[in-house]
Formats: structure tokens, C-alpha cells, sequence
């Protein structure tokens, strides 16, 4: 009776754990705005250069995830330094599409763009200037920027390797669907 009861409690064992083996399924990761900014603004310490005379330096973005153009903007402090003036300050916006390369496992910047960049004491003429300036090389050297990398604990569980499978947009922050491999 031993053995039986010791042979019953081995098989159910182990059809319960393949009972939960089948029942894996998909998980989701949200990376919520806050993590977005923090990512953006540690991406942003360098200054980008434009025609190797301005430097702009970009900081303390605010970051709106749009789930209806599954895009993101953010307005970020500017600071724009010249070798011939004093640097001068102001607000720029940015936007983008977020798209996930798996070859990475990152969510990536995509189709890029500056909106505008209002820079405080200029006049309109050399504010308009600076601002196509900005839109024509600015959307290049943000391209691809990537905003967030999935963890390794985010990738496997339990033994079990996910891939990410969708992403969206939701009130929480961005959604990134992982499904089994």
C-alpha cells in the first residue's frame, strides 16, 4: 500500500507540473512615462551638434505616449552654445515613433523628428533659422535612439524563454505583449 500511495503521489505530481507547463502563457511588461524620461534624459547627457558650430544640449524631458498615432512626444529643456555668443536657453520638442528591434531587445526612436526649438531672446527670424536647422539635422541624429531594453529576467521564466510579440500604447505607459518561444 506504501509503494501505491508513494507511485500515486509521484504521477500526480508530475501531471500537475505538465499541466502548468501547457498552461504557460503570454506576459506583459509595462514601461511606464516616468521610465521613458528617466531612459530619454540618460540618453540625452551628450549634446548634439549641429553644422560643428551649435551645441545643444537637451534635458529634463516630459514625456506623452499617444496610443492613437502610437507615437511619443517630449518637450525638453534646450541649452544652445556657439563658439562666437553666450549660450542661450530654451524649449524644444521632439517626437517619434517607438518600434521594438529584437536584434537589440530594445525599444527604439523611430522616424524621429524635432519639432520645434524655441530658443528665449532670439528674434523670430534667427529662431525660425535655428528651428529648421534643428528639424533637418536634429530628426538624423535622433533616429533609432533606443528608449528601453528588456531585462534578462523580463526574457526568461521559470526556464522558459519569451519573445516579445506586440507592442502598444495604453494608459499605464507602453505595453510590450511576450509570448513563449
Amino acid at each position: 500500500m506504501k509503494r501505491f500511495t508513494t507511485l500515486f503521489c509521484l504521477g500526480f505530481s508530475v501531471l500537475t507540473l505538465l499541466s502548468g507547463c501547457a498552461s504557460i502563457t503570454e506576459r506583459t511588461v509595462t514601461v511606464t512615462e516616468a521610465q521613458l524620461q528617466q531612459k530619454l534624459q540618460d540618453k540625452l547627457i551628450a549634446p548634439i551638434t549641429l553644422l560643428k558650430i551649435f551645441n545643444v544640449n537637451l534635458s529634463k524631458p516630459v514625456i506623452k505616449l499617444d496610443g492613437q498615432s502610437e507615437r511619443m512626444t517630449a518637450t525638453l529643456d534646450a541649452l544652445v552654445s556657439n563658439p562666437i555668443g553666450r549660450p542661450m536657453s530654451g524649449k524644444a520638442s521632439i517626437s517619434g515613433k517607438l518600434r521594438f528591434d529584437a536584434a537589440s531587445e530594445s525599444v527604439l526612436l523611430d522616424e524621429a523628428k524635432i519639432e520645434s526649438l524655441n530658443i528665449d531672446g532670439l528674434g523670430a527670424r534667427s529662431s525660425e533659422m535655428i528651428t529648421l536647422l534643428g528639424q533637418q539635422l536634429g530628426g538624423d541624429l535622433l533616429k533609432n535612439l533606443p528608449l528601453y531594453t528588456l531585462k534578462p529576467d523580463d526574457l526568461k521564466v521559470a526556464g522558459i524563454a519569451f519573445t516579445p510579440k506586440n507592442m502598444r500604447i495604453t494608459p499605464q505607459g507602453l505595453q510590450l505583449t511576450l509570448a513563449p518561444k
